[in-house]
């Protein structure tokens, strides 16, 4: 009898594992045809991957070892990784492959589904009525808000840097900096977080990208039952509650203004001047309408200030460290700065505009150190995949990891000096043409960043504020630098700078 209930569960169960086998065969074609690392049953190349430490490092061996594009498995999903600039193409202009990957649900269950984390069709609809909020027109009444940041800038590195002649951690002092800036320019809030003990929400957001980055790296924790008995999922419990406490406090004096209407009588629209024209303003119209709901605008601004604070303030902070290690080129960005600008005072949009040297220091910048070095993609279709040799079926459901961090080193793509600093060479004009998805930091095609033009005007700014008045040196050297794989790039140890007067 045991005998015969064994032979029947085992029956059963290869029944069952054949079926799965089955509906799985489209994958198994593709990783057959694209043929990379295969990994470990069920987890995949989860050990490999699961340090942030080595992840971009181990990627970039992988791209030498396989022919890339190639698919691999993350857990059981079907991993197609991506560097290299054609594939990057169609894949960023596919209407197939505009969701963001499965991986990022484990960022929208801890902060909300806003822009960065959502799919179609939601993605769609909040992108149409949020986008005004980033318009050319409503950025310039930002450059108010961004000069007066700089000058609070200029003081604490003035004051700490070089009256009291420390060597400072400038990525802390920018971070407050970009955080204060996006709170006044997308929630209307000043926070004045140089001046109180604003540590524990800087420290909140690096903890919740180091949590869901490890769940993304560990298969074994997908399940959402074997992940809510884990360690880790306390740490995201304590994180998430100090930012949900925080975009509350942002959101309160608005929302209580639309909560003590009454649902069924019409709002008295208040006149609003272009300058309150903010994301706030803007999504409040939205709820007032009916296309949103207030849970939306929750999701929408907790996503909203995390991605611009991350990833802004990791680009400055890349930039000044890059002319910090690369003084000659320090010295040809002080000197356009002295040619186009007055010696003190605000800066324009037109002067902005206008400094061609600043901007190509930003790009050689962002394209050896990519503000957010993987995006993930899923196809939400099957579509055919173009390579040199052929052309592949992608099944629907495959998750497509973009490696824009090694594609934008990658020696193939940008020649010999492709791993060091040097603006003139890839950026200026007599740089050789590259192919136009060789450079994309802010990724590009349907999808592309809805924050580019803030980020873009907001670093050249702090960047002409700073050096025209101060020379920033450090001791650390470009190959010295140790990265680590996040969701925004980190280091493992950040140099000290030396700030002095000009």
């Amino acid at each position: 009898m045991l005998l015969g209930t064994c032979l029947i569960l085992a029956i059963w169960l290869l029944l069952v594992w054949t079926y799965f086998l089955w509906t799985r065969r489209r994958y198994y074609k593709a990783a057959w045809q694209l043929r990379g690392p295969i990994g470990w049953p069920l987890i995949g190349m989860g050990l490999q991957m699961m340090n942030p430490e080595t992840f971009l490092q181990y990627m970039d061996g992988l791209s030498h070892n396989f022919k890339a594009p190639f698919v691999s498995w993350m857990g059981t999903s079907c991993f197609l990784y991506v560097n290299d600039p054609h594939t990057v193409e169609q894949i960023f202009n596919s209407n197939h492959c505009t969701n963001k990957g499965h991986f990022y649900r484990f960022l929208s269950s801890a902060i909300g589904d806003g822009l960065f984390t959502s799919s179609a069709p939601r993605w769609h609809k909040h992108r149409r009525l949020i986008n005004p909020a980033f318009g050319r027109q409503i950025l310039c009444n930002f450059l108010p808000i961004f000069n007066a940041e700089a000058e609070v800038l200029l003081q604490k590195l003035d004051l700490e840097g070089v009256q009291q002649g420390k060597e400072l951690e400038i990525y802390q002092i920018l971070k407050k900096i970009v955080l204060e800036a996006a709170c006044q320019t997308t929630m209307g809030r000043k926070m004045n977080f140089q001046h109180d003990g604003s540590a524990v929400i800087f420290e909140a957001y690096n903890g919740l990208t180091q949590v869901c980055v490890k769940r993304m790296l560990s298969p074994w924790l997908y399940p959402e039952f074997v992940y809510r008995r884990s360690a880790l999922y306390g740490q995201q419990k304590k994180v998430v509650g100090v930012l949900l406490g925080f975009v509350e406090q942002l959101l309160a004096p608005i929302v209580s203004v639309v909560d003590i209407v009454p649902p069924k009588e019409p709002l008295q629209q208040e006149p609003r001047s272009k300058s309150k024209s903010i994301f706030i303003e803007q999504v409040r119209e939205h709820v007032e309408r009916g296309q949103l709901s207030w849970q939306d605008v929750r999701d929408e601004a907790n996503v909203t200030i995390a991605a611009t604070f991350e990833t802004t303030s990791t680009a400055l902070y890349f930039t000044i460290l890059c002319l910090a290690m690369h003084p000659s080129y320090q010295e040809k960005l002080h000197e356009e700065l002295m040619a186009e600008l007055p010696p003190y005072g605000d800066i324009s949009l037109e002067q902005l505009e206008r400094l061609t040297y600043t901007e190509m220091a930003i790009n050689e910048a962002m394209r050896l150190f990519a503000p957010v070095p993987m995006v993930i993609r899923s196809a939400a279709q099957d579509f055919q995949l173009r390579r040199d040799d052929s052309e592949f079926l992608i099944p629907s459901g495959t998750q497509i990891g973009i490696d824009i961090y090694n594609m934008q080193r990658d020696e193939r793509v940008w020649g010999p000096l492709a791993r060091t600093y040097n603006p003139e060479a890839h950026f200026g004009p007599e740089a050789p043409a590259r192919h136009a998805f060789a450079f994309v930091p802010f990724t590009k095609g349907l999808r592309m960043c809805i924050g580019y033009r803030y980020a873009q005007m907001l670093m050249k700014l702090l960047l002409a504020k700073i050096f025209r008045s101060y020379r920033i040196s450090t001791e650390a050297r470009l190959d010295q630098l140790q990265v680590k794989g996040n969701i925004s790039l980190k280091l493992r140890n950040y140099p000290l700078c030396r700030v002095k007067r000009r």
